[in-house]
């Protein structure tokens, strides 16, 4: 079957992942994976990309990015074909070094990316690589909590979470620190002696939302249908109102973390359905 074409315009945004072939490690020493980070600096630079989080790991790589000037998919084939032929010439080989085509996920809103650019940062704790996010030194996480760099776009997250500056740093921080059970709005709330506090801008957008019962409902499911997803129920035809409601929900400002307790699925689960239209 032929492969579908990519959905890629300019301002657009993407989390993109891109595995060695046959999952292999290829980024296994720490002179692969800063090289790897060089051509991603070189991109901004020529490519005129925007760059907001990245994380370098053995066998695969993640992205948060928006294309500005060139389409993703020469973005893309600039870096891979540089880290290709480093790394071939590095370990005297021939061959492909990644699997396939890369995968690229479009990122329609600044809640959506403020959960990833978490998500990609805690990829290596998750990993069971190190315990805490900032011990790793292959990741743009470093940049957040010391926004000192030539080519990672830290200001997007820091205004939203409080306008920049130095409380921004320490709101991030906490954010990082968060347990993933937490909503996401808790974890962008300051301490009560923060005078900030209630005038941040990014949590206006979770004021009035609808009732996750509601949004659920109007999925077009009954009342057996609405009980079944809430316990969990994985029954393949009750997939199609799990999606409709995890994006409705998203959209209405709930986090992936409140969506998934409400059908009790994992955070994981809704973050596929959010995009699944995006993987077909």
């Amino acid at each position: 079957m032929a492969r579908g074409a990519r959905v890629e315009y300019p301002g657009a945004l993407y989390h993109v992942i891109q595995r060695g072939n046959n999952r292999e490690h290829i980024f296994e020493r720490p002179e692969d994976k800063e090289y790897l980070i060089d051509q991603l600096r070189k991109s901004v630079a020529v490519d005129g990309m925007e760059l907001y989080a990245y994380v370098v790991m053995s066998n695969h790589y993640h992205l948060a990015l928006r294309t500005c000037v060139e389409p993703l998919r020469k973005v893309m084939h600039r870096i891979n074909t540089r880290y290709g032929l480093y790394y071939n010439r590095a370990i005297e080989r021939t061959g492909h070094v990644f699997e396939g085509r890369y995968k690229a996920i479009t990122v329609e809103n600044e809640r959506y990316l403020i959960s990833l650019i978490r998500y990609i940062h805690l990829n290596p704790v998750r990993a069971g690589i190190c315990s805490k996010i900032q011990d790793y030194l292959w990741s743009s996480d470093r940049f957040y909590r010391k926004p000192e760099n030539d080519f990672v776009e830290t200001g997007l997250l820091l205004d939203i979470i409080s306008g920049g500056g130095l409380k921004s740093v320490q709101k991030y921080n906490l954010f990082m620190e968060q347990d993933d059970d937490q909503p996401i709005t808790e974890r962008l709330t300051m301490p009560k002696n923060d005078k900030s506090e209630g005038k941040n801008q990014a949590l206006k957008n979770f004021v009035g939302r609808k009732p996750l019962d509601e949004i659920l409902t109007k999925t077009g499911i009954n009342h057996e249908e609405l009980e079944l997803i809430k316990r969990g129920c994985r029954m393949r035809r009750l997939t199609a109102a799990k999606e409709k409601y995890a994006k409705k929900a998203f959209n209405e400002g709930y986090s992936m973390e409140e969506i998934a307790r409400h059908i009790s699925v994992s955070a994981v689960a809704v973050f596929k359905y959010i995009n699944r239209r995006c993987n077909q």
